[in-house]
């Protein structure tokens, strides 16, 4: 075990790396002297619109006079009002399968080809879709799983992308099985979400669309009419387009406590809960991982369960999440948890967030401080509670720091910073999670538009000794289109998802209605620092990071959709102050900060085998991990660990660097608001 412990703290080592002096983010041109650990690799955010094929059954038994009248005049309504929604310049495309056809025996080779894509993907063309959408006529077969292929193939070939599938009943020209498809795609790496709509279909294809959108992250709903089926289209593709996007390197976690459990490097995870408990104070499901742990460095592990997207929760009801720091024994180390009450108009991710100084005093000799940890997530409360939720896992590691130099922490909010005034306006489109936020420039003033029931996401990097303030009003209240407000709301988290502390006018408005509102204003209690992490629970202990911080922008949803502009700015304060010297003292001459060219993109899911088996769409770094002694990760597991960590560089590249100044290149990498300060989501 010891051994093992050692190449632990070696792997630690090569990811969390320590760098001499850090230069700025964008937002502010003061150089840093901070040291900023390279823990793991930065999730690249993207703005860009979704783009979307929606995939629309005109099968022979669309011909049915049920929805009421045929429920293929139903459906193609349904596109025709939905291309009248949708914004302009939505990538969004058509395609049709079993139009050309018919349903006859002798007609299935070719009904089973008879996909066609009406429209290509590409900015929307409201007249092109509702000139092919009208001819459409249901007559052929149903394939399903060669239709995905199909619009997969359409879709651009990198990037998230969207399928919305409508079908009223099975594939009828398996195989290919729709679920072994879907299932396939994201084998392939593909970054492909499919929602589905079954119109009027029984239990056995309700099973099989189900299973095609919960094995792409996706989700599926039923329409039992024509103006349920109208609905439920816009709602899947306004999903596809500006839902919570989830991100990670795929995982599937073990289903009791144990040190095979999947081992996790600093990085982000994705793995599926398939429920919830039986009330708002029970557990549904519950996973186990391990994690690398190094004497006298903090480990946090943040989880957030997200949510149907633009789907509000049925009567009150609460998400839940818990994390905890278990022993072999199962021993209660430490443990966190978050609830977030949830209703028909309000709606939120839920983060919970662990932390954990291994180096303090009066942590139990039964707690792992060096070697394995195991950390137990659990999903609770009754939102949603029979529908399987994506949770992002993201993982942190400091190494031991020198903070000699370093002021004190700050003991009370200090007072607030002057509202930052707009200025000329440049429009941005804001991520819809924290892993596409889109990054505000100080100083600048952005325009935006919010529908009802969205959340939006925007990302602001901080220093250590910085603070930030920012200032967002409503514009055009005139031409809002609801009749009756729609509360708006903005919340701060660090770069953990912690939420943070800030003082403002208001953390609520009502927005949509067509008067004047108050601007949201506030700013950050106190300059990010690294000494506020000893004040745990209080105005100050959340800011004790440094790197990108997020301002979430949520509208509450509205019995009818409605949207409106906004304008926001951000400030970013301060002198850049000195940071903490991290690394070990017996690692020293290992740490280094790996090249640019070395940054990988994704860290390694999972080494050993699990209770379960993963679909993982990420390439295994070890297919076994061995226990030693004390029941550590095996040799293996941690060199390839510590390889795959480094982008494939390898330790020789380490050793090589050690003593070696920062390329030039990485200077410039740290130009970026994504500088890298550990996982930054």
């Amino acid at each position: 075990m010891q051994h093992a412990a050692g190449l632990v703290a070696l792997a630690l080592a090569g990811i969390a790396t320590a760098s001499p002096a850090s230069a700025a983010p964008i937002l502010s041109p003061v150089a840093s002297t901070a040291a900023s650990p390279v823990l793991s690799p930065v999730v690249s955010p993207t703005t860009a619109s979704v783009p979307v094929m929606v995939v629309l059954d005109a099968s022979g038994s669309m011909n049915e006079t049920d929805a009421p009248g045929p429920r293929i005049d139903a459906a193609k309504k349904a596109v025709t009002s939905l291309v009248t929604s949708l914004p302009a310049g939505t990538s969004v495309g058509l395609s049709v399968y079993g139009a050309t056809t018919g349903s006859g025996a002798s007609d299935k080779a070719k009904g089973c080809q008879d996909i066609r894509t009406l429209v290509p993907v590409a900015p929307l063309d409201r007249a092109a879709i509702t000139s092919a959408v009208a001819g459409v006529k249901a007559s052929g077969y149903t394939p399903i799983g060669n239709a995905l292929r199909a619009a997969a193939q359409a879709l651009p070939k990198e990037g998230p992308r969207s399928i919305v599938l409508v079908s009223d009943g099975e594939d009828t020209c398996a195989p290919p099985a729709p679920c072994d498809v879907a299932k396939d795609l994201k084998k392939q790496g593909v970054d492909l979400t499919v929602h589905t709509v079954g119109f009027k279909v029984d239990a056995a294809a309700r099973a099989q669309l189900s299973c095609v959108a919960t094995s792409t992250g996706g989700t599926y709903s039923d329409a039992a009419d024509a103006t349920a089926l109208t609905k439920t289209l816009e709602t899947k593709v306004d999903q596809a387009i500006t839902g919570y996007s989830v991100r990670g390197t795929k995982i599937t976690g073990a289903d009791q406590l144990s040190e095979q459990a999947p081992l996790l490097a600093p990085g982000q995870y994705l793995d599926t809960y398939a429920k919830g408990g039986a009330s708002d104070n029970t557990t549904g499901t519950t996973k186990y991982y391990t994690v690398p742990l190094q004497k006298s460095s903090t480990l946090y592990v943040s989880a957030t369960l997200v949510g149907p997207p633009k789907t509000a929760a049925t009567g009150v009801s609460f998400s839940g999440v818990k994390i905890t720091l278990r022993a072999r024994d199962n021993y209660d180390c430490n443990n966190t948890s978050a609830n977030t009450p949830l209703t028909s108009e309000r709606h939120s991710p839920t983060t919970a967030v662990l932390t954990v100084d291994l180096g303090r005093r009066g942590l139990s000799d039964r707690c792992p401080s060096d070697g394995l940890g195991i950390i137990e997530i659990e999903r609770r409360g009754t939102a949603w509670q029979q529908q399987a939720l994506p949770m992002e896992i993201v993982v942190r590691i400091e190494p031991p720091a020198d903070t000699s130099g370093i002021a004190p922490a700050f003991t009370k909010p200090e007072p607030g910073l002057p509202q930052p005034n707009f200025g000329p306006e440049t429009a941005i489109t804001a991520g819809s999670s924290f892993n596409d936020a889109a990054a505000l420039k100080s100083g600048l003033t952005y325009t935006g538009t919010i529908k009802s029931g969205e959340d939006q996401f925007f990302r602001i990097p901080l220093q250590w000794g910085q603070r930030f303030s920012y200032t967002v009003d409503e514009v055009d209240t005139a031409t809002a289109s609801s009749s009756s407000p729609v509360y708006v709301r903005t919340n701060f988290y660090n770069p953990m998802r912690q939420e943070a502390d800030t003082t403002g006018s208001s953390s609520s408005q009502p927005w949509f209605a067509a008067r004047d509102t108050e601007p949201f204003t506030g700013s950050s209690n106190v300059p990010v620092r690294y000494t506020n992490r000893t004040r745990p629970g209080t105005s100050s202990g959340n800011y004790q990071l440094d790197g990108g911080y997020y301002l979430r922008l949520s509208a509450d949803f509205a019995p009818k959709q409605a949207s409106t502009r906004y304008r926001i700015t951000a400030v970013v304060s301060g002198t850049p102050e000195a940071g903490p010297r991290y690394g070990a003292a017996d690692a020293a001459d290992l740490t280094s900060t790996p090249s640019a060219s070395a940054t990988p993109t994704n860290t390694p899911a999972t080494s050993g085998p699990t209770s379960s088996t993963s679909t993982d769409d990420t390439e295994t770094v070890a297919t076994s991990q061995t226990t030693g002694e004390g029941g550590g990760p095996s040799v293996l597991t941690i060199v390839l660990l510590l390889v795959a960590g480094l982008g494939g560089a390898g330790l020789a590249v380490v050793v090589m660097q050690a003593r070696s100044r920062r390329s030039s290149s990485d200077s410039a990498q740290d130009q970026s608001p994504q500088s890298p300060q550990g996982p930054q989501t």
